[in-house]
């Protein structure tokens, strides 16, 4: 009896340890589930790499502390609705030369992360495996990990390194994080493991004999949630990875591109109507989870983008999904991890407030659930788009969320119990920039959080470093209203977070503000609110950073050119550490004098003036602007100090616009002096070989742009680019509905003819095109808007992967509107047939102009 019991009990103890250890599994279907009640899991997450490479370093450089760094990230994640994380480890920074685990910083840094993310009720997908170096953006450090000095090429094969990473893998998962005092391979809250990061494989056989070792390895450590590979790297291999012993499939989805070196604009969301996987059908695929392990619209600051992802991934059948990558609040100021990623709740605030609404999106959309194409899916279940204004609305019974200001109203006002915002709307007004949170704590009783303003100052997506402030955070003092139907006008706000002893009485709903935590209530009863917990975090908390400003930050691009008897229209955004007293538009006006305009401020950031088109004279207008501070006077350009009416003030640079006749023409594309910063270009691998350079003359006026290829033979037989004309757009605003036709200058070079397509792209998604033939003497080619027709747009920045849809068509049916106008789209391709392709393709454009 007595041995019966003993039995007994260690079966009891067997399966509950078990339970224990194995949180999730995949069904037969396919789907990714909870073990404990069999429900499918969907988890909308962010990748965030503190611990480990640049951003470790990073925190160093600038004196700071990791764990309080990622105290202040986690909390916002919470703040963001992400319940989900992966990370790919730096396993060279926690390895010695032959695989063993080391109890570096990082790995301490790793295992504090994990925990503080357990508190939250967030869910980790782990890649154990990263080979590639740990600089970037900077040089590669040396470290003694075994993959160090790896190619990805080395990594599937051998004896010795198959040993290695066996030996790591073994050592990893039954490390005991000192945090939370379980093993990697026993913590339910490491849902899953992807076995490395962006494998490059090159051989089928291989890579399958491969997968099964290491899948033998992690079960054999002790590990039994799900095992996911990489499919979309090297997607060629797909029945090869189909025939392992993994669960699941990850992806990657990166729809505009990577690295464009600036910030784009237009319209992107034709760009993420669809996530396509070629291979969906295939039997062996059906019984196998889908995770994207990474995404981000890359270069991108448009705050619709996320939600219309999140729909994507799951009319695709994607339950776990995580951003690519969130920027830390400590390094956000200059944005040096991935600058062509830009995400944080204070630097990015509508940015990240529609990453929120995609994760609520993402959280509601049943699995496969279509909702048509673009721009018919812009509505889907609670979430609404609105491109033409860069807002994303999240509006169900219980949560009203913004991206930007916004007319939409609350669907059921009196039942709201949580509001994000940026902006205005109908039942909050405030003139901060900064992010803010409404949550019900119970009738009129209201958890107010309130985030620092922000002010981009420079491109965060240029070359990135830690010496160049792109963005800066102000804690100023705002003026906001809110109309809840449970508050009081005069209801009273006390301050709940650390240090902050603030209390005031709301006027008419309105009163002063400043980052911070506070309640909102027709009674005084705060302090009975402090330590409840909702959502993951306590009422109290509030994390924030005061970011030193060192110096005075004019952002301000002059209008390059103005027309004649026009006022002109100037704008600038100012922040400085100093205080502001004015600020004024400063035109030389003969020997020691000058002529003054005094800036209106609209703002905590925006001053504008508008000089009358009586004080416009000559060919341009050349100005300064001084910034009047209580520490000195600054000019700018230049950033100089004193004033232009100082005997010896110097500088030789000024703001200039030039002042031009109205013309009948609206120039969008002129080889003599058209930069190349607003073109999108093909992809060159995997697609069509091709040259694209200027000629140039001596004569500018003869220059050419010059587009060269041997043939077409690729997969998509085409080679196009773009010119973004959101400059020029916005110049000839008021010029551009008399257009009537579109006019270009072209030959084909030393071909004797040449096929090309020139098409119209609006910012609705439709693209409006005619192909003409060019020959060899140089032409002027004039098409009538009347004869331009429907033609399918191409999708750029080409996205990663590379089999997501190379073209898209706009499922709207409206008439060509030349006042949408988004982009040029010039094509070698169309209407090309099977031998033109294999022939020489050469197209010389001198120019191209609405007329």
């Amino acid at each position: 009896m007595y041995l019966k019991k003993i039995i007994l009990s260690n079966l009891l103890l067997f399966f509950c340890f078990s339970s224990f250890s194995q949180s999730s599994y995949v069904d037969e279907k396919g789907v990714f589930r909870w073990m404990k009640n069999d429900k499918e899991i969907r988890l909308f997450g962010i990748n965030y790499t503190l611990p480990f490479a640049h951003g470790y370093r990073a925190i160093n450089y600038l004196n700071n502390d990791h764990k309080e760094a990622i105290d202040k990230d986690v909390y916002h994640f919470t703040k963001l609705g992400i319940d989900g994380y992966r990370v790919h480890i730096w396993d060279m920074e926690i390895t010695d030369s032959i695989g063993n685990v080391l109890n570096t910083p990082q790995l301490d840094l790793l295992d504090y992360l994990l925990f503080k993310l357990k508190e939250r009720g967030i869910k980790t997908l782990v890649t154990p495996f990263k080979v590639g170096g740990n600089g970037y953006p900077e040089k590669d450090f040396p470290t003694p990990g075994f993959s160090s000095k790896m190619g990805k090429w080395q990594t599937y094969s051998g004896k010795e390194i198959l040993e290695k990473q066996k030996r790591y893998f073994t050592q990893l998962l039954n490390h005991i994080n000192p945090y939370t005092n379980l093993a990697y391979k026993d913590d339910p809250d490491i849902i899953a493991l992807e076995i490395n990061n962006e494998p490059r494989h090159d051989n089928g056989e291989v890579a399958t004999k491969y997968i099964n070792y290491m899948v033998d390895v992690i079960r054999k450590a002790g590990f039994k949630n799900p095992i996911f590979y990489n499919v979309s790297e090297r997607s060629k291999y797909i029945d090869d990875y189909l025939k392992t012993d993994i669960q699941g499939c990850t992806f990657q989805w990166y729809p505009t591109g990577l690295v464009h070196n600036s910030l784009l604009s237009g319209n992107y969301l034709p760009n993420v109507n669809k996530y396509e996987i070629p291979f969906k059908s295939k039997e062996s695929f059906q019984n196998k989870a889908k995770i994207i392990y990474e995404f981000d619209p890359g270069d991108t600051n448009s705050s619709v983008l996320f939600p219309a992802m999140a729909r994507s991934f799951r009319e695709s059948g994607f339950q776990f999904v995580a951003q690519f990558a969130y920027d830390p609040i400590d390094l956000a100021f200059a944005n040096t991890e991935y600058q062509t990623h830009y995400l944080n709740l204070a630097y990015t605030p509508s940015k990240a407030i529609s990453l929120k609404i995609a994760s609520e999106a993402f959280h509601e959309i049943p699995k496969d659930k279509y909702f048509g194409s673009y721009p018919e899916n812009n509505e889907f279940l609670n979430t609404t788009l609105y491109p033409e204004n860069n807002v994303a609305v999240y509006n169900s019974s219980k949560k009203f969320m913004y991206s930007n200001t916004t007319n939409t109203k609350p669907k059921k006002l009196n039942s709201l119990e949580e509001i994000a915002g940026i902006g205005n709307s109908s039942i909050i007004k405030y003139n901060g920039t900064g992010a803010y949170f409404l949550n019900k704590l119970e009738k009129g009783v209201w958890r107010l959080e309130v985030f620092p303003d922000v002010l981009w100052v420079n491109d965060p997506f240029q070359k990135a470093s830690l010496k160049k402030t792109v963005a800066i955070l102000q804690n100023n003092n705002n003026t906001i209203e809110v109309n809840l139907p449970d508050l009081k006008e005069n209801f009273l706000i006390a301050g709940i977070n650390k240090g902050n002893n603030y209390k005031s009485k709301a006027n008419l709903h309105k009163f002063s503000i400043e980052p911070g935590t506070y309640i909102l209530s027709n009674r005084s009863t705060a302090d009975n609110f402090k330590k409840i917990k909702i959502n993951n975090f306590q009422v109290d908390e509030f994390y924030n950073i005061k970011q030193k400003v060192k110096k005075t930050y004019v952002v301000h691009k002059p209008l390059e050119y103005l027309e004649t008897e026009s006022d002109l229209e100037i704008l600038v955004k100012i922040v400085s550490p100093n205080t502001i007293s004015k600020v004024e538009v400063v035109l030389p006006a003969g020997y020691q004098k000058t002529d003054n305009y005094k800036m209106i401020k609209t703002d905590n950031f925006n001053y504008q003036l508008t000089i009358p088109k009586a004080k416009i004279k000559g060919d341009t207008f050349s100005y300064y602007i001084t910034v009047y501070t209580n520490k000195g006077n600054i000019t700018y350009p230049g950033n100089i100090n004193g004033n232009p009416l100082d005997w010896d003030f110097v500088s030789q640079k000024k703001y200039t616009t030039h002042i031009v006749a109205k013309d009948s023409e609206i120039m969008l594309f002129d080889a003599s002096i058209t930069k190349f910063d607003d073109f999108l270009w093909p992809r060159q691998w995997n697609a069509v070989k091709y040259n694209i350079n200027k000629i140039r003359f001596k004569n500018k006026a003869n220059n050419l742009l010059s587009i060269k290829a041997n043939n077409l033979i690729a997969n998509n037989p085409d080679i196009t680019f773009k010119v973004l004309l959101k400059d020029i757009i916005y110049k000839e605003k008021n010029n551009i509905s008399e257009s009537k036709s579109l006019i270009i200058r072209a030959s084909s070079g030393e071909k004797s003819s040449q096929k090309l397509q020139i098409a119209l792209q609006l910012n609705n998604g439709q693209v409006f095109g005619k192909t003409i033939l060019l020959s060899p003497l140089e032409k002027e080619f004039t098409i009538p808007f009347s004869e331009l027709k429907s033609v399918p747009m191409v999708l750029l920045p080409r996205p990663y992967p590379d089999f997501q849809p190379y073209y898209f068509q706009s499922s709207s049916k409206e008439e060509f509107d030349i006042n949408k106008l988004d982009a040029l789209q010039i094509s070698i391709g169309p209407e090309i047939n099977n031998v033109g392709q294999k022939e020489k393709q050469e197209v010389l454009i001198k120019s191209i102009v609405l007329k």
